[in-house]
């Protein structure tokens, strides 16, 4: 008997840690469960996304002086380049290339299932309601499920209702990322839908070790500060909490993935060009992770670190990583770049408890997708 066939579409190929990591982990999860899986090679960003009226005109940009991002100019390269070869390495990619909507409309790839993978692909600011994100492509008659997609937003614009409305009801299964996600879906789509884990945290502490470098990347002990920039601006507040944890532990710090801003801060490393599996091995070996990243965030709960997760605002309308905290009982360790420092108590979290409720969203989430993916 023939396996069945998966194609996954995904931002799967942009430089950045957790969007690589979710696509391979969905790829990974489906294999297990004894499909054959292609991630559909659809670039992003690309002319579709172009010129987007639904972008924030909020600066989110952090400015490093441009000195700095001179100076890290290599390491960014070095950066881009290992992620590069990671994609090749560990996706597996469809054998045409897609460089818009239409094009896969005129070529389509035929599976006999579709799947609309995790990231913020239904989010109207980062992809400009992209019909290729919602499977516009794919067969009326033809499986299609959404696996832990979001929104990134409490509201729709108006003129994108009727496009998500028709394409989001051929889905057979729908599962988003955060708690608002299900209440778009009811209010807006008018369906009822499940929140699930991201696909990073479907795979254990173990799957991940056998893809994260062996080789400890720093000998001393030390606070990992993993910071991005382009939802909103969390500096000072991040760099003085850094310091500020710096103080009182006595721990290094070390810096990936963004240029910082200022150089010359006293036992602080870069490892700016770090590898996806010296990434992950950055985050498994540190004492402590700060971080603004969903991804980020997600991997520190994930290797049972002590983590602070920084947002702008608890309430703003895109509430992954509060959302993912809730769901986990670690509200308490959300900051947002309003609140004061968190006392030396509230450093760390009960990681036993917490893994044991990750364990049950994990297998809840993992029935989902099995449970979708033998439909009929």
């Amino acid at each position: 008997m023939l396996m069945k066939t998966i194609g996954i579409i995904t931002i799967h190929k942009i430089y950045n840690y957790g969007s690589v990591f979710q696509a391979f982990a969905l790829q990974y999860i489906c294999e297990k469960m004894g499909f054959k899986v292609e991630i559909i090679d659809y670039n992003f960003p690309n002319s579709f996304h172009a010129e987007n009226k639904y972008q924030s005109n909020c600066n989110s940009q952090s400015n490093e002086p441009i000195w700095i991002k001179i100076l890290f100019a290599k390491a960014l390269l070095c950066q881009h380049q290992r992620i590069s070869s990671f994609v090749r390495r560990f996706q597996y990619l469809s054998p045409n290339q897609y460089s818009s909507p239409a094009d896969l409309k005129e070529e389509r790839p035929t599976y006999d299932i579709y799947i609309t993978g995790s990231d913020q692909l239904w989010n109207p600011r980062f992809c400009n309601g992209d019909p290729a994100f919602m499977l516009h492509f794919a067969p009326d008659r033809a499986l299609k499920i959404s696996y832990a997609a979001s929104f990134g937003t409490n509201v729709l614009p108006k003129d994108l209702e009727p496009l998500y409305k028709k394409l989001l009801n051929r889905y057979a299964y729908i599962s988003v990322r955060e708690n608002s996600g299900k209440k778009v879906m009811k209010d807006i789509i008018g369906m009822e839908s499940m929140v699930v884990l991201d696909p990073t945290l479907l795979l254990n502490q173990d799957e991940w070790n056998k893809i994260a470098t062996s080789k400890k990347q720093l000998k001393k002990k030390y606070i990992l500060c993993y910071y991005l920039n382009y939802t909103f601006n969390s500096f000072p507040y991040a760099d003085n909490l850094a310091a500020y944890m710096q103080k009182l532990t006595g721990y290094e710090i070390v810096r990936v993935a963004r240029p910082p801003h200022k150089l010359f801060v006293p036992h602080t490393h870069y490892r700016i060009g770090a590898s996806p599996e010296e990434f992950l091995a950055l985050i498994r070996d540190a004492e402590m992770v700060l971080t603004t990243s969903f991804h980020g965030t997600a991997f520190a709960i994930n290797f049972g670190k002590p983590v602070f997760t920084i947002v702008k605002d608890r309430m703003a309308s895109d509430n992954r990583l509060v959302s993912l905290m809730e769901n986990l009982g670690m509200e308490q360790q959300v900051l947002s770049i309003k609140d004061s420092f968190p006392t030396v108590d509230k450093f760390t979290y009960d990681v036993e408890k917490v893994q044991r409720r990750l364990e049950i969203l994990r297998q809840e989430s993992k029935q989902y997708l099995f449970n979708a993916l033998h439909h009929g």
